[in-house]
């Protein structure tokens, strides 16, 4: 688990932003309990507590939950939603094409999928960023864990100044 990472950091000393880092990481992306958290990352239930409030953790651990894949099959859905509203419709004098608006939806609708099918978002990199690091845990040495740990992050900063 990610966890693993910063537990192993903890044996230094860190910044309490590092250790909110840590936490808001442990809290959000791997759904551990705040107890948990704030013990880890070496808080109070108290200051874990008032981050998750202070800094809405709890909307963003849910929205983390929204993956592309299920935002894709919603896309789809809307699509067939919408096919199957222009084929049920009586067949009568070109009542059977999409109207304007509809072809408007269908269009920007395609474009959305298109996007998110080919486009690299910062939440891809950073689940693949994750991926390998758990990965390394146990392959790897903890050495090789920290160092790619620091590499990623300076890529993933370096990739959101470009955005």
């Amino acid at each position: 688990m990610l966890w693993l990472i910063f537990v192993s950091i903890m044996a230094n000393d860190i910044t309490i932003a590092d250790k909110q880092y840590m936490a808001k990481i442990l809290f959000t992306r791997e759904k551990l309990d705040q107890k948990i958290v704030a013990k880890k990352v070496g808080v109070s239930e108290k200051t874990m507590s008032k981050w998750v409030t202070e800094f809405n953790w709890k909307k963003l651990r849910a929205r983390l939950l929204a993956t592309k894949e299920q935002i894709l099959n919603d896309l789809y859905e809307e699509l067939d939603r919408l096919q199957t509203a222009i084929n049920t419709r009586p067949k009568e004098q070109g009542n059977n094409w999409a109207t304007s608006s509809e072809a408007d939806v269908r269009i920007k609708t395609t474009a959305s999928i298109r996007n998110l099918e080919t486009d690299l978002g910062i939440g891809d990199m950073v689940e693949s960023g994750i991926r390998f690091v758990k990965f390394l845990q146990l392959t790897g040495t903890m050495d090789q864990v920290m160092e790619f740990a620091e590499l990623w992050n300076a890529f993933l900063l370096q990739s959101l100044k470009k955005s």
